[in-house]
């Protein structure tokens, strides 16, 4: 990737987050930035701050799986999602640039900070290294999984992932030209920085303010969802047993359940093992309004775009049990029934709230998807209990159902059924057909202008 890499002034980010100042490191000395802690800081705020960009969790992340499968519907034509709507070609989630960019920072902190002519504790420096680690795997996870089939659901065998780079580029002399590593060499690589990780990480509160850095939890639930991909059963329930109580008594309680989405009510979502936090300098005064959750999901007075709203297959799969307490996260606006999660009432900042990426509630449907009907069946109602709902069987169907609720909006849906190799049913008022999961659509294109700088990548099948 020939990329030109910036480096962000800040503060210690474990004590203190405060506005970032972006400056080209040709300006600075190389043992400037890179002789103390206080520098490396500075990488792991940035690689942090990339989450919530809008072409990550801050927007396509969240709507793009969406609105590519079954939960959205597109009700207002602006230029946004009207190709992944109908899974067009050339349509897809495109996370490629941003991620490789924050890589780097993550593998500028591995890959050096241990040196002895680095200023800092080794406390510290264990610190900055644990957190580029789970970073760095969240970051090759996602990627993986846009642009690369699971392992064991390859089509025609087609097994390549995404580049695998762990060493950091500095200047053009560190590009390397590096062909596409294979799903299985990435999901090794991924899980090899979690389980590095895990022991070197903090605890934290869950719905705290300590979920907004990486933490010991965290990296499990993530080590979970990436074993639950691979289709490795048993890690994935072991992983996800060990975040959980499995009575369900630290999910939110079907009392509590719609106004744990109300940042009024909790800064932090209740259940949050890692949430991305938004502060007034993450967006300009115009970005909240344009680009934000809020704004496309909701109506709001104070300008939002309100392209998106629930699909009526999604709304029907709530309603088909009536004591659901997810049924309140909608409100009926003329084009649609709106998305409420993303509400932001309480922040002070129009548009503004944080962003969710791991739950509690994913751990608790991970066990019970990996330990099956029988075995899954104590974890999985304790589950829909906090949801409002009886006793159930975890068959894959039943938990799917969960799933396809519980994370509507945080850009689930398209990617579980990718992972189990299922065709796509797309809503209705989209008129598109269903997308069978042998169409070369399933995987977006790489971007060309990526394919034609590196002479060893490849490009997706089916696109030229």
């Amino acid at each position: 990737m020939k990329r030109i890499i910036y480096i962000l002034l800040a503060g210690s980010l474990l004590t203190n987050c405060t506005d970032l100042e972006t400056v080209n490191p040709r300006a600075l000395p190389q043992e400037q930035v890179l002789g103390s802690v206080d520098g490396y800081n500075a990488f792991l705020t940035a690689a942090y701050e990339s989450v919530n960009d809008f072409g990550y969790y801050g927007q396509t992340m969240m709507i793009g799986p969406e609105i590519l499968a079954d939960n959205m519907n597109l009700v207002q034509l602006t230029g946004r999602y009207e190709l992944e709507y109908v899974n067009a070609v050339n349509s897809g989630i495109g996370i490629w640039f941003g991620r490789y960019n924050a890589i780097n920072e993550c593998n500028v902190i591995i890959g050096s900070v241990y040196d002895e002519t680095v200023e800092g504790t080794t406390e510290e420096k264990d610190a900055l290294y644990a957190q580029a680690l789970f970073l760095r795997a969240l970051f090759y996870h996602d990627l993986a999984r846009v642009y690369g089939y699971e392992p064991g659901q390859e089509v025609n065998g087609f097994n390549l992932s995404v580049i695998l780079k762990t060493n950091p580029t500095f200047g053009l002399s560190d590009i390397e030209d590096v062909p596409r590593a294979t799903n299985t060499e990435v999901y090794t690589q991924i899980k090899a920085d979690l389980m590095e990780a895990i022991p070197m990480l903090p605890t934290a509160t869950p719905g705290s303010s300590e979920a907004i850095f990486a933490n010991a939890d965290a990296a499990r639930l993530l080590l979970a969802r990436v074993y639950l991909y691979e289709g490795n059963m048993t890690e994935a329930a072991n992983f996800a047993q060990q975040v959980i109580t499995g009575d369900g008594s630290d999910l939110v309680q079907p009392a509590d359940y719609d106004a744990s989405w109300d940042d009024a009510t909790n800064a932090y979502h209740p259940e949050s093992l890692f949430e991305s936090e938004l502060r007034s300098p993450d967006w300009s005064t115009v970005d909240g309004p344009n680009a934000s959750l809020h704004s496309l999901l909701m109506n709001d007075g104070g300008g939002s775009q309100f392209i998106i709203a629930a699909s009526d297959e999604l709304l029907t799969v709530i309603n088909n049990e009536p004591t659901d307490v997810r049924a309140g996260l909608f409100n009926t606006e003329t084009l649609g029934e709106e998305f409420t999660k993303w509400r932001a009432t309480g922040s002070g900042l129009p548009f503004q709230e944080n962003i969710p990426i791991l739950r509690l509630s994913e751990a608790y449907l991970i066990a019970a998807e990996a330990l099956g009907a029988g075995a899954g069946d104590a974890i999985f109602n304790a589950f829909r209990a906090a949801r409002g709902l009886p006793a159930s069987t975890a068959t894959v169907n039943n938990v799917l159902r969960e799933r396809r609720i519980e994370f509507m909006a945080e850009g689930h849906r398209w990617f579980d059924l990718k992972r189990l190799g299922r065709d796509v049913t797309k809503p209705a008022a989209s008129g598109a057909p269903t997308l069978p999961y042998t169409d070369f659509k399933i995987l977006p294109r790489i971007p060309q202008s990526e394919i034609e700088i590196t002479e060893n990548l490849v490009n997706n099948p089916g696109y030229n």
